[in-house]
């Protein structure tokens, strides 16, 4: 059997990522208030999606609205903004 190597803490902190460096970015510059942003990726594209729609008369009718977070998205993930 291998023998297994002590556990040990390395000093000094992590390199930022991207989406890290974005987050700060947007918050020490905010938006203007109507501006939505992603509270994941910091992105700030959106897809507007309706669930529930039924036709009648050959129209849609009904449904929920909800704004989603195109970046989050792609990725594989549904983050709901508003």
């Amino acid at each position: 059997m291998t023998t297994k190597h002590p556990f040990h803490v390395i000093e000094g902190s992590p390199e930022q990522t991207n989406t890290d460096k974005l987050k700060k970015a947007r918050k020490a510059n905010p938006a203007a208030a109507h501006l939505l942003t992603c509270h994941r990726c910091g992105g700030s594209e959106v897809i507007e999606t309706k669930v529930g729609m039924i036709f009648k008369n050959g129209k849609a009718q009904g449904g929920t609205k909800q704004i989603l977070c195109a970046g989050c998205f792609m990725k594989g993930s549904r983050v709901v903004l508003a």
